[in-house]
This record gives structure tokens, sequence and C-alpha cells, in this order.
């Protein structure tokens, strides 16, 4: 049984991306949290019905003729880079829906590609592996600061090299600070989810053909990561608020997907009940609307949020990454 952490971006989202970062160098500040996505896996006990593949038990049960008649595109993926001896059940079980800009996919990868490496495995290999699933594998358009938040947990900058090496930095939140982020920082689900690839397509295609004002977007994106950190440090969650506003601000930019029409409502009557800021998870395009507020407007912004239909979804920052634990062999 393995695991890995959802995670919140803190700051830098987006410029991980290939196209981008390739060019520039991306920064991401993230977090790893305590809602997490769980793999189960055993071999198939002798005397069960036949078949030549796994019965991954994800999108769909069945027994599928082979790996590559797997539904599930990410298992797939990794059970043709991770293959074993013998016929696999899979199960995985998620604390949130999937699409929803909580790095949910890239959880998922890093959950099974433990469980089917086995004990012992850095956590950057595991992100690094991880990544290739989805990048190179299948071909999708994301970076890799959700592999590497839910394979090693905690506070993390992350400083993605033009030659696509990846620098990771610990960072030291004290108790004090962790606690209010905690307490301040609210998180909502706005019922949509959406398609991760999909929503930074459009992002991609700006910045390989070197649109302006999508780099001009980006850069300062990056930038915010320096306040953020400091803020962070500094334990003024108040400006690290105000910080995930202005992100938000120029992230709308990025891509026609990145919003939708009732978000948008929803986070003007969130600022209004007295919201300090905040920004849509991941991609944008739906999923997960992550708010500070503080003491006093908690219960205003709260209350905004209901009546827009959003549903609040508590969490805890988390310095856990990535777990692998082996069962006892079913003996029935």
């Amino acid at each position: 049984m393995s695991s890995a952490p959802l995670r919140v971006s803190l700051a830098g989202g987006g410029t991980d991306l290939p196209s981008y970062a390739s060019r520039f160098g991306g920064t991401v500040l993230g977090a790893a949290i305590d809602l997490r996505v769980t793999v189960v896996g055993r071999d198939r006990p002798a005397g069960a019905l036949p078949g030549t593949g796994p019965r991954v038990c994800l999108d769909s049960c069945g027994y599928p003729d082979g790996t590559d008649q797997v539904a599930n595109p990410f298992a797939r993926e990794a059970l043709r880079r991770h293959a074993r001896d013998g016929d696999l059940d899979l199960v995985s079980f998620g604390d949130v829906p999937g699409g929803t800009g909580l790095g949910s996919s890239a959880a998922f990868c890093v959950a099974l590609t433990a469980g089917l490496v086995g004990p012992g495995a850095p956590g950057a290999a595991l992100a690094e592996a991880a990544g290739d699933i989805e990048m190179t594998g299948l071909g999708r358009p994301v970076g890799r600061q959700d592999h590497y938040l839910a394979a090693l947990g905690g506070f993390r900058l992350l400083h993605f090299g033009r030659d696509g090496t990846v620098e990771v930095e610990e960072i030291h939140v004290d108790t004090g600070t962790r606690r209010r982020l905690d307490d301040e920082l609210l998180l909502f689900f706005t019922g949509t989810v959406r398609d991760t690839g999909t929503v930074l397509a459009d992002q991609h295609t700006r910045v390989s053909r070197g649109d302006a004002d999508t780099e001009r977007r980006l850069h300062e994106i990056k930038e915010l990561t320096t306040s953020a950190l400091t803020a962070l440090r500094g334990g003024d969650v108040a400006e690290l608020g105000q910080l995930l506003g202005r992100h938000w601000e120029l992230k709308r930019g990025l891509g026609s997907r990145v919003t939708l029409p009732g978000i948008d409502r929803a986070y003007r009557t969130a600022m209004a009940a007295g919201a300090t800021g905040g920004k849509l998870l991941g991609a944008g395009g739906g999923g997960f609307l992550l708010l500070h507020a503080d003491a006093r407007s908690r219960p205003h912004v709260r209350s905004a949020m209901a009546e827009s239909g959003f549903i609040e979804q508590p969490f805890h920052f988390d310095t856990a990454g990535a777990s692998l634990t082996l069962l006892p062999s079913a003996t029935n």
C-alpha cells in the first residue's frame, strides 16, 4: 500500500512547464497537504480467473488482455515502465476528485511508482520517474512541481533549470506560522472538474510562439516566489494572502480556459466578504479555490462561498511525502 500527498502551490505555478522553464528557468513555492492518493496492489492469488495482464480497478474493473488494454492511461504507462512478473491487482483511492488542481494525477503516479519500484527509492527519483510517466510517456504539457511535492512532502522551493534539472530547497516554517496557515487559508471546491493538460495547452501554445504578454505574466508570477518566501519565513500570512490575489490576477490572463464567469463572481463575493486574496489552484478552469481570510472575516467568507455553491474542504499542511507499506499476503 503506497500513498502520496496532494499539494497547494503558493507562488510560481506555471513556470515549471517545460515551454517556459526551458527558456527562462522556473521557480515554484509549494507545500504538501494532508489529503492523499492511495494505491493498493497485490499479486493475484493462485487459482484466480485467467488473465494475461493486470486487473486494474481504477476507472473500471476488468481483466484486460495485457497492459496495453488498461483503461487508466497513468496506470498503463506506469506498468509499461515498471513491469512486474505475474499478474497484479490494483485499486486506488483519493481524498478529492481528480482534475481539481491539487495535483492528484501526479500523486497517483508517485504512489503507484513507489509501489511498483518497491522500498528504498529516493524521493527525487520517484518524482522524476512519475513526471516522466506524464510528460514523456503520455505527452501531457505539465511540469514537475506536483511530482516533487508529492514525493518529498513539506514546504519546498523548487528551481527548474533550463537544462531540465530540478533543485529542491526545503523551507522551514515555524509552528506558529504553520498553525496560522492551517487556520487562515481556506479551500473551497467549485464543483467543476477539468483535465489539466487541456487547460495548460493554451499556455503552452502561447509561450511556444513567444507571446509577449504571456511571458510577462509568467515572469512576474515567478518573481512572486521571492515575496511569498519572505512572507512565509516572516510569518506574515496576510501578506501571503495578498500575493495569492496578485498571482490570480496574473494567472487569469494566461489562457482562455483558466477561469469561468461563475468562479469570477464567487471570487469577487469572497473579497467583498473580507478575504485578503486567493486563487484557483493548479491549471485553473475549475477545481479548488484557495482563499486567505483572517479570524474576523472567516465566517463571512465561508457564508459567501456557501451561497455561491462552493463546498469547503478542510485540510492542513503536512511534512509527509510518499510512503510505502508492505502488507501481509492475502490467504483467501
